[in-house]
């Protein structure tokens, strides 16, 4: 299956995932609140190339294409002093889904590596919640590594150590995404 096709599928199973929660929150199955209660943000996707990505979403869907974000020295996080990293972004309201499209630039990043391992596909799930830290917690003491935090609205958590093979983005309600340089 050739990277288009699997973000494609990656992007269907995304939707349905979705419309899976929002019927069993219908039918009562909500569990009782906690430092994970929120909604969904986003789904991002790593990418060799942005533009490319975007415009295949934006001809399926039929949603016009913005130009790129460059976004240059956001800093990985408390775990990783000193280390940046760089990248362009592309994001698509579609179906009332935000979808993001992050492609790495020089240097080093989650992205990269992301890419390296597993190619183009999805990177991350983002919810937004009433406490990035309580929730960035609560995903590590699941099991989960922290692999970003660029900022106290906004942490990666790596979740292969629990398990799951995903990394959730946890941000703050509205999330306030970093600014363009």
């Amino acid at each position: 299956m050739n990277a288009r096709t699997r973000i494609v599928v990656a992007a269907t199973a995304g939707c349905l995932v979705g419309s899976v929660v929002t019927s069993q929150l219908v039918q009562g199955q909500a569990k009782a609140a906690g430092p994970l209660d929120g909604t969904l943000s986003h789904i991002s996707f790593a990418v060799t190339d942005v533009e490319k990505t975007a415009q295949a979403f934006g001809s399926v869907f039929g949603v016009p294409v913005p130009k790129p974000q460059v976004f240059r020295d956001i800093p990985w996080g408390p775990k990783f002093p000193g280390k940046v990293m760089h990248g362009k972004l592309i994001s698509l309201g579609i179906n009332g889904v935000s979808f993001e499209f992050l492609e790495p630039l020089d240097g080093e990043s989650p992205w990269k590596d992301h890419i390296t391992e597993s190619g183009d596909g999805v990177h991350h799930i983002g919810f937004a919640v009433k406490d990035v830290a309580a929730a960035r917690e609560a995903l590590e003491a699941k099991g989960g590594t922290q692999t970003q935090g660029f900022a106290e609205w906004a942490s990666y958590v790596d979740m292969h150590g629990a398990g799951l093979p995903i990394t959730f983005e946890v941000t703050s309600t509205p999330p306030q995404p970093p600014a363009a340089k």
